[in-house]
């Protein structure tokens, strides 16, 4: 766990030397990572590949709780078992041989040095923005990072938004409310319900895009924000649209900057009051925020300073 390059890698192999090949994607349910999403990235990653099949394994059999012949004597039975006709198992892995002896099947190693692919899955978990290039496509969106910018209206947050994703060199989870919304000032408590829902549908489109870090110009608690403000009620939404509504780290936009009227906002009498209500609801909330402020260079560069500092373990992480 997770599902890394090395392992495709071994794949490949395997394929390029069987006529049918059998990828065993076993599985157990109090691992951290949810045993169906290990399955789909398997999937996903294959890709229908011809000759392959994947299949999933939930059989509660030992890990590392005894020693590594007992644990491949007791998976060997049962693969024996369940796999009577298999003729080779390929592995990247010591006790392999010991597992085809008791299967008593051919063992055909690959890269048992790690020289090929040099990660592994628990290195990833410690630090996957250092092993992001080890990271298939379809594992990514489960490691990136999730930035929030938010504050009241024009605060600036749409053009720090795009200026981090270019200096990131990744894209932003844009702002869905301007298309639904045309003009805030005739907004309607169902049209917020719409602009959540929009907001989160972004997020999932954009998550597979990122490069380590999404940049999201705006969030669920926006949304409820506005819906206690204006209409002095709580935004309920379904369960999916607050969990695509998880973030690393917030950052605040203070309203020092010169406020503009795009034709959309409710206006500049209604800034203060939105500021101190986004401000008191995001410390309520309990999120990991920062506060940015300043005219647009010290914004941009002490942004990206804190994204930096707060997200990545260290500077070579971005090279």
């Amino acid at each position: 766990m997770p599902l890394h390059n090395g392992h495709l890698a071994l794949i490949r192999f395997a394929a390029a030397r069987c006529r049918r090949l059998i990828v065993l994607v076993c599985t157990q349910r109090w691992e951290p990572i949810d045993p169906h999403l290990r399955f789909r990235w398997v999937e996903e990653s294959l890709d229908g590949t011809p000759g392959i099949e994947v299949h999933h394994c939930t059989a509660e059999l030992p890990y590392s709780d005894m020693p590594s012949a007992e644990i491949s004597t007791i998976w060997g039975r049962y693969l024996a078992d369940h796999y009577p006709h298999v003729e080779a198992v390929f592995t990247s892995e010591s006790y392999g041989q010991e597992l085809a002896d008791e299967m008593g099947i051919e063992h055909v190693p690959f890269d048992i040095g790690r020289c090929g692919v040099p990660v592994s899955a628990s290195a990833i978990r410690d630090d996957p923005m250092g092993n992001w290039q080890h990271i298939p496509p379809a594992v990514r969106p489960l490691f990136v990072k999730r930035v929030c910018l938010y504050g009241p209206e024009s605060v600036g947050k749409s053009t720090l938004a795009e200026q981090l994703a270019r200096r990131f060199d990744t894209v932003v989870a844009s702002e869905q409310a301007r298309g639904l919304i045309p003009d805030f000032r005739d907004c309607r408590y169902e049209d917020l319900i719409a602009v959540a829902e929009a907001q989160a549908r972004e997020i999932k489109r954009c998550l597979p895009r990122a490069n380590r870090v999404l940049f999201c110009d705006t969030d669920l608690l926006t949304t409820q924000v506005y819906s206690r403000f204006l209409f002095h009620r709580e935004l309920h939404v379904e369960p999916w649209v607050e969990e695509c509504n998880r973030y690393d780290l917030h950052l605040f936009c203070e309203n020092d900057i010169p406020y503009i009227q795009d034709g959309t906002r409710l206006g500049a009498g209604a800034q203060p009051a939105l500021r101190e209500a986004f401000l008191s609801a995001l410390n309520d909330s309990g999120q990991r925020h920062e506060v940015v402020t300043g005219q647009w260079h010290e914004r941009i560069d002490r942004a990206e300073e804190i994204v930096k500092q707060r997200l990545f373990r260290s500077p070579h992480t971005l090279a």
